[in-house]
């Protein structure tokens, strides 16, 4: 397609758009206007992705076709449109294919299309946010509540449930209501509260650095549960950190920070007297767009670095960096949690920690489990109605032939 400059202008026109349903075979790939838009598939993604009898069992929508056969010649013999019937091909494999219209626009991968199925993510501003809180009641009974819950978490990267009952392992049974529990090295249900013989700095009264936990596993968990069964103590203010706006700041004054933490791997450890947790990988993972992915921050669980000797102080130039701009105050919520609050945070993306507080003042008491993002994104499609797949053709155009 091509665009045209007009001489007294500097924008370009617009391009221009076929009727709707105009098909459009090209030598590997079709295009076809759908909504006054332009789509493009190519024959081998549409080869794979056939729900034919031979080619998909329809009840789970699991493929039969094994892809590597595929020809690298694979294009239609025939094709046509029918805005009700969709794109019906006969490949030159001789298996003859529908694509209904509304799974055409399900899984268009244009860049429009894939953009708008990106998760919704707001950054948080200089002053950090109103963490979205939420009833407890609403979040575990309804699934209009539970659902605003996880869009929170999931735009935000932290939420608060209030009114959750103070009874031991209640976090436990609130994480089963959204999905399960991840396993770790230590105590499933992990008791925070002063302990001088703990083995955890979050088992002291002092203050507890904005941080994720676990980079000591090579995929530390994503999302995770605090519930403060009581909280009386002078002090002890919970803080949050929205990370993800941390790097973004990094990146725009210092590309070579951001670029040295996202090479640079750092070893982390976590123990005790019968475990042992030991990973080593760069802070920063990125998702194939060049958007951060996993974050990892963990001042105190950090070991000694065995990286190339040039590689040193540049390494702790950006570390000072990114340290800086957590500990700066911008970007962070902080607030006093209240018996019976649960925090949930995204641990890839928003670290945790506390302001020092008072032992003798008062109880202390909160309990936490881990669990990952995934389980947030599952269960937020079950209740949008969003996770059985779609068919490509019609159930009686799936049956084999007797």
């Amino acid at each position: 397609m091509i665009e045209v400059t007009h001489p007294d202008s500097a924008q370009p026109a617009a391009p221009s758009v076929e009727p709707e349903g105009t098909l459009i075979l090209g030598e590997r790939s079709l295009s076809l206007v759908l909504d006054g838009r332009e789509c493009r598939f190519h024959y081998v993604w549409l080869r794979d992705n056939s729900w034919a009898a031979a080619d998909r069992v329809f009840l789970s929508s699991e493929r039969k076709l094994f892809t590597p056969t595929i020809p690298a010649t694979i294009a239609p013999a025939k094709a046509a449109f029918d805005p009700h019937e969709g794109l019906k091909v006969l490949w030159n494999d001789g298996q003859q294919c529908r694509y209904l219209p509304e799974w055409l626009r399900r899984h268009d991968y244009s860049e429009a299309p894939r953009d708008a199925r990106r998760h919704a993510v707001t950054l948080w501003g200089e002053t950090g946010i109103d963490v979205p809180r939420f009833a407890h009641a609403d979040v575990v009974n309804t699934p209009e509540g539970q659902l605003a819950y996880l869009d929170a978490v999931i735009e935000y990267g932290a939420a608060i449930v209030s009114g959750v009952p103070s009874v031991d392992h209640e976090v436990e049974r609130f994480a089963e209501t959204i999905g399960h529990v991840r396993e770790v090295a230590f105590e499933r249900v992990h008791n925070v509260r002063h302990d001088p013989t703990g083995y955890n700095v979050a088992h002291t009264p002092g203050e507890l650095k904005p941080h994720t936990d676990l980079p000591s596993y090579n995929w530390p968990p994503s999302i995770q549960l605090l519930h403060f069964l009581t909280n009386q103590t002078t002090g002890g203010e919970s803080t949050l950190v929205d990370g993800w706006t941390a790097l973004a700041e990094l990146r725009r004054q210092a590309p070579a920070h951001f670029e040295t933490l996202c090479r640079v791997p750092v070893p982390y450890q976590l123990f005790s007297q019968d475990e042992d947790t030991w990973a080593e990988n760069p802070m920063i993972q990125l998702d194939t767009d060049g958007n951060v992915k996993v974050f990892r921050f963990s001042n105190q669980l950090a070991q000694p670095l065995s990286i190339p000797f040039d590689q040193v102080e540049m390494f702790y130039d950006a570390y000072r960096h990114l340290g800086t701009i957590i500990d700066s105050g911008r970007h962070r919520a902080t607030f006093k949690s209240e018996d019976g609050d649960l925090i949930t945070v995204h641990s890839h993306r928003v670290l945790h920690g506390r302001l020092p507080y008072d032992p003798a003042s008062g109880a202390r008491h909160l309990q936490d489990v881990y669990m990952e993002f995934d389980d947030f994104l599952a269960r937020r499609r079950v209740l949008r109605g969003e996770h059985m797949p779609l068919a490509a053709q019609k159930p009686e155009e799936t049956q084999e032939a007797p």
